[in-house]
């Protein structure tokens, strides 16, 4: 159980919404705080601030509202920031030099979309004469950006994490992960699609794509800022066009990882289906009549809060990352 003298402001950033969560215990798991708060566009794109004066604007009305002064702050970095994939080294590389060796052989034999990464290299063991090496890379220059923003309202950073990672946190809490199976976690929220594949709960490999939809699919109705995006905001029918795509997008990845990866020999066996999109429970049961594998969804009574809370599948990032241990 977390004292109050270590109570942690969870906090996650998207292009459209800022999030906080804490938590009062990890077991059983129960929220004091559950709070967000949506940008208007034109602030961030793709994890990226494009308006300085306005999201400093508007997270100084956050940090205020909310009461986070002084507090430590643990963070998730934007997926669009972050990779996660598996590099062939020579075993005689030992463990402790793997972070090392991969930055060296960034711009040669390894290759990053960032100019400084942050990279975490972890050993998956010797396979066929070589070293497995799952390498979880985000950008320095993101980071950093989001560190200061943080710093600048008198809050204090402690830790920057992954969603992909606090979302199987949660579903790993409550007992839905295995060391047999083969997980893609499917993250649908309002903008993008991240799908992650996890081996004996480590994950191997991550991808972010942005969810195709047709023009005016999101209408033009006011979103209060306190309050969530609904169904009613969306066009039913374009938000189900845009998501066969998605669809199509999710079984190349399975055949990807199956044929290319591991030459037929090993599959995705479940997927692990969350998010904040408000038609999550359609694309439910849409993606499990098209990939035709066992789905499962974590559902929001799972998860006690105080009496008047509202929290819902969009806060399960913020929650997982409440669940980390240590700073």
């Amino acid at each position: 159980m977390l004292g109050k003298n270590k109570k942690i402001a969870n906090i996650e950033i998207q292009d459209y919404v800022i999030r906080y969560a804490e938590i009062k215990s990890s077991k059983p798991l129960v929220l004091t705080q559950c709070k967000e708060h949506y940008l208007p566009s034109g602030v961030i794109e793709n994890g990226q601030i494009i308006n300085d004066e306005a999201f400093a604007k508007v997270l100084k009305q956050c940090m205020e509202k909310w009461q986070l002064k002084n507090k430590q702050i643990r963070f998730i970095v934007p997926d669009s920031s972050v990779i996660i994939r598996t590099v062939d080294v020579s075993p005689e590389i030992a463990d402790d030099e793997l972070t090392g060796h991969i930055y060296f052989e960034l711009g040669h034999s390894i290759h990053l979309p960032f100019d400084n990464p942050i990279v975490e290299a972890v050993s998956l063991g010797v396979q066929e004469g070589v070293k497995k090496v799952l390498i979880v890379a985000s950008s320095e220059e993101t980071v950093d950006m989001y560190y200061d923003y943080f710093k600048d309202e008198n809050t204090d950073p402690v830790v920057a994490d992954v969603s992909s990672l606090c979302q199987y946190r949660l579903f790993h809490h409550f007992e839905m992960t295995n060391e047999e199976d083969i997980f893609m976690l499917a993250q649908f929220n309002v903008k993008s699609v991240t799908n992650s594949i996890f081996e004996q709960h480590k994950p191997v490999f991550m991808q972010e794509i942005d969810v195709p939809y047709p023009e005016d699919t999101w209408k033009v109705t006011p979103v209060n800022q306190d309050e969530p995006l609904a169904r009613e905001h969306f066009d039913s029918e374009k938000v189900h066009t845009a998501f066969e795509e998605i669809y199509t997008e999710m079984e190349r990845l399975r055949r990807f990882y199956q044929y290319s990866l591991h030459n037929g020999d090993q599959e995705v066996t479940r997927i692990l289906l969350t998010g904040d999109h408000p038609y999550l429970e359609d694309l439910f049961h849409e993606v499990k009549d098209r990939l035709n594998i066992p789905i499962n969804i974590l559902s929001p009574e799972n998860v006690q809060g105080s009496k008047d809370m509202k929290m819902g599948s969009s806060f399960y990032n913020v929650i997982g990352l409440a669940l980390k241990e240590g700073m």
